[in-house]
């Protein structure tokens, strides 16, 4: 069996889906088959995934609706005799088979690593006219997709599951439910939690509209103002961080805001932190957020998607309202000035972390996947 996993999304590092298609690989490579990944761009970060898999690049990925994508991809799976399409991220690609190939024939898998734009309600409000349009497209798009191209979603979140089901872009039945893993680090990885002089509020993602870095930061002015000594240090980039970096000088902060950029590993940053934060107004199921409870530290996020889940309020992290710096510098607060609350959310954390399938796990149900649709199951 060869599998093609197709992938728009390529950033400056990897991070937690590298990890994920590593895993595959392994599992894939074990079982005798082959498994090659797709991207539209190179990145160096893809040499980690060549021992058990071949990385292919089509720029076309990067405009599938207008690129001849639907053709290329046809040639490239019908070159390398490919059994199984997996598609991650970008919906524009199986949309753009559905439309341009009707008689698509290749079990096709849709992952859902965001819940659909079209369907989130302060994203496309459904009171507009222009929310109703979209809405009203999207799900005459989707669905034609769902009966044409995709043989079965995996779905990372139950808020993605439930959103599909409830607005008919597919049934419960074509629906995995599988969410995000990942291995829990040895103690004596965790060396430096809690052991900073001026403690340490640390965040991991892309800077993008998505993760509302401008809420984490009038959090943080807060706390500033509160005379709570602490400094936020922001691992990442992307197109919002110059605003950020304004928005820090202009609030007078910037001498306690750290921007580290890109990092190779981002896992590595987790044991310097003493606080973990995430300020997203939505999500998928974000692996920043289980890498940091299997560090053991106590985590702010805020009450969206899939993030309740798996941290609970006040039993194994803290929740706080999107959009709300106040409601975030609370909880930030609570964390900071009481040892005894963050050492408990922290170990409660990484319990549940535990407690939970390793990617190789998560590998495994994959791949049993693979098997069952090649097999018509």
């Amino acid at each position: 069996m060869h599998i093609l996993n197709v992938l728009r999304y390529a950033p400056d590092f990897g991070g937690g889906i590298v990890k994920h298609l590593a895993a595959l690989g392994r599992i894939t490579t074990a079982k005798g088959y082959k498994l090659t990944i797709a991207y539209g761009n190179q990145r160096h970060w893809q040499d980690e995934l060549k021992t058990n898999s071949d990385i292919i690049i089509i720029p076309e990925i990067e405009n599938p609706l207008w690129s001849g994508f639907p053709k290329k991809l046809k040639e490239i799976c019908k070159t390398l005799k490919i059994d199984v399409l997996h598609f991650h991220f970008y919906f524009a690609l199986p949309f753009s088979l559905a439309m341009l190939l009707h008689s698509w024939k290749l079990p096709t898998i849709y992952h859902w690593h965001n819940p659909p734009r079209a369907l989130i309600a302060h994203l496309t409000p459904v009171k507009t006219l222009k929310g109703k349009l979209i809405r009203f497209f999207s799900g005459v798009v989707a669905r034609f997709t769902d009966r044409r191209v995709i043989t079965k979603h995996v779905s990372m979140s139950r808020e993605i599951s439930e959103l599909l089901i409830k607005n008919d872009w597919t049934v419960k039945d074509k629906i995995l439910f599988l969410p995000n893993a990942v291995d829990v680090p040895s103690i004596s990885r965790i060396n430096k939690l809690n052991k900073n002089i001026v403690p340490v509020i640390g965040s991991v993602s892309n800077f993008r509209p998505q993760k509302d870095h401008e809420t984490l930061i009038r959090a943080f002015k807060i706390l500033f103002d509160w005379g709570i000594n602490s400094e936020l240090w922001l691992v990442g980039d992307g197109p919002t961080r110059p605003f950020i970096e304004r928005l820090t000088r202009e609030l007078g902060i910037d001498s306690k805001v750290r921007f580290i950029g890109t990092v190779l590993n981002p896992s590595e940053m987790y044991s310097q932190f003493d606080v973990f934060a995430l300020s997203s107004n939505y999500e998928g199921h974000p692996l920043v957020v289980l890498e940091a409870m299997s560090y053991g530290l106590p985590i702010v996020a805020t009450k969206i998607s899939s993030i309740p889940e798996t941290v609970i309020d006040g039993v194994n992290g803290l929740l706080v309202k999107p959009k709300d710096p106040e409601d975030l510098a609370l909880a930030l607060k609570k964390l900071l000035t009481d040892q005894s609350l963050s050492k408990r959310l922290g170990e409660a954390g990484r319990n549940t972390i535990e407690e939970q399938p390793s990617l190789e796990d998560w590998a495994e149900r994959i791949v049993e996947l693979y098997e069952h649709i090649v097999k018509g199951e």
